[in-house]
Parts: C-alpha cells; sequence; structure tokens
C-alpha cells in the first residue's frame, strides 16, 4: 500500500475520513465491510491496472511455474482444465496472499495426516 492516501495523511485524518466514507455507504455496503472486518477495509487503496494481472513479474512466474507443472505431470490435461484455478492459486503463492497460503498449509496438512495411498481414508 506504498501509494495509498493512508501514507500521505495522519492517522487521525485517515481515520476521520474513512469513518466519514462508511458512514455514507449503504446499510448493504457497510455490511459487506463489516463481514470482512471494518479495520482490515482501506477504502483509498488505488485501483489496480488491468494490464497488471497478466504482465506482472508474480503472473509471469506463474505461468512459467504451470507450464513446467503440465510438462511433468501424470495429471496433465486433468490439470489443464483447471488452468485459470491454477494460475490463481500459484499467482497468489508468490505475491504471498492470505487464501493461496492457507490452502497451501491445509494441503500440506491433509498430505501428513491421510496417506497418498489410502486416498483420504483413515
Amino acid at each position: 500500500m506504498g501509494n495509498s492516501i493512508k501514507d500521505q495523511v495522519d492517522r487521525e485524518e485517515y481515520e476521520r475520513r474513512k469513518r466519514a466514507i462508511f458512514e455514507s455507504m449503504s446499510k448493504r455496503g457497510q455490511q459487506r465491510i463489516l463481514k470482512m472486518g471494518y479495520e482490515n477495509w482501506d477504502p483509498f487503496i488505488e485501483p489496480k491496472d488491468p494490464r497488471e494481472f497478466l504482465f506482472s513479474s508474480p503472473s509471469q512466474q506463474a505461468k512459467e511455474i504451470l507450464a513446467r507443472f503440465f510438462e511433468t505431470s501424470d495429471i496433465k490435461e486433468l490439470a489443464q482444465s483447471f488452468h485459470g484455478d491454477l494460475f490463481e492459486f500459484v499467482r497468489g503463492l508468490i505475491r504471498g496472499d492470505a487464501k493461496s497460503r492457507v490452502i497451501m498449509a491445509f494441503c500440506r496438512w491433509y498430505i501428513t495426516k491421510y496417506d497418498d495411498k489410502n486416498n483420504g481414508k483413515s
């Protein structure tokens, strides 16, 4: 969040503006913010450039990783049918996104608790 308005104004002013934006929102919008956590919400984040999605370094790295995975995978055709989901997941791992980290942690946990040979049956 290096270029957000948060870095440009003091904390008190930031909170005052944030509260004003929140209070001017519809009830439905407020509920959406409260559901994700008011403290996690930053209304001043600049919109992302849509070109960043395809041409950013994490996206390029994800493409390369997936290409290597598809080349060596025993389930290549099946895996390719989930290319979009895999791309988002790998890109998220590279960027350190919470969703991808949690999915990865679950996969590691699952592998340690359930042997691949018994297909998840303990």
